[in-house]
């Protein structure tokens, strides 16, 4: 425990991937990620009354969308284009991807999106001055992206505790070198106790495992946990992709990981990683 009467808190970032998404995309996500947590802190230890996570999300989406806007008005301002839905798309996907990359030139949106990341962990640590905060950060899609530069480019002033990213492009993203393997210097989470986990779909097209890289990232995460996400309607299809964010089987290695830091934090129970690896692949055949 941390010294001085402060309190050491849990706290979960969201980061959205591709799209307008809105403010509170991740309350029902960080919902069921509380209740999971309690119910299986509970199952350790049945005394410890029902603490809260300290969930905050980042939306960013408006910084790309409102440019994305004025780009399809204008180019559908003298043409009657068809698939328009699909042309919408590939508009924010392929927009908020290359409206993110570093050009040398000014940066602009890289810079805002990180700025908004920036502004929620500093929301986090002014309302809990004093106290020491321990972050997981949970990035779906372009949003994994985003958190891993985020931790990169601020490695001096915070390390995630645990990174979970969902549907991750990172794999692509790494074509920027040229060479995969010379993908180098992957983000870290704190060690020992830290974790970072790949989940991804088999059949989500745009989420790819991490670790076969290269040695720097097999050593950087702990695992690619291919499972399957989504209902009746996505599984077993590329719309897996929007699933993740409340399907159990991405909530449940979080929310154990969650307790099993609870545990470390206030009952002084050392992390074990083999241990932590072997529950996700009690979910699931990896």
């Amino acid at each position: 425990m941390p010294k001085g009467g402060a309190m050491k808190r849990q706290a979960v970032i969201y980061l959205h991937g591709i799209g307008e998404q809105k403010a509170g995309y991740s309350h029902k996500s960080a919902e069921k990620l509380q209740e999971t947590f309690v119910k299986l802190l509970k199952k350790k230890d049945a005394s410890v009354s029902s603490p809260d996570l300290i969930c905050r999300e980042v939306v960013w989406a408006p910084i790309t969308s409102d440019p994305q806007a004025e780009l399809w008005r204008r180019v559908n301002s003298k043409h009657d284009l068809d698939m328009v839905k699909l042309r919408k798309f590939l508009i924010s996907f392929a927009g908020d991807a290359i409206a993110y990359q570093k050009t040398g030139e000014g940066d602009e949106v890289y810079n805002e999106i990180d700025a908004k990341v920036q502004s929620v962990i500093d929301a986090v640590k002014n309302e809990y001055d004093g106290d020491d905060v321990e972050f997981t950060f949970v990035a779906h899609s372009l949003g994994s992206i985003i958190v891993s530069n985020y931790l990169y480019d601020h490695a001096d002033d915070i390390t995630a505790t645990n990174l979970f990213t969902l549907g991750s492009p990172i794999a692509v993203w790494a074509l920027r070198y040229g060479d995969p393997a010379k993908a180098d210097s992957p983000t870290q989470v704190e060690r020992p106790n830290g974790a970072w986990i790949n989940i991804l779909d088999d059949e989500d097209i745009i989420g790819y495992p991490l670790r076969e890289l290269n040695p720097h990232y097999k050593k950087a995460v702990d695992m690619d946990y291919v499972t399957e996400i989504g209902g009746v309607i996505s599984m077993g299809n590329p719309i897996s992709h929007i699933g993740y964010w409340e399907d159990n089987n991405a909530i449940k290695p979080i929310a154990y990981k969650l307790v099993l830091d609870y545990l470390r934090i206030h009952q002084n129970k050392p992390y074990s990683k083999p241990a932590y690896l072997k529950y996700i692949r009690s979910l699931w055949n990896v």
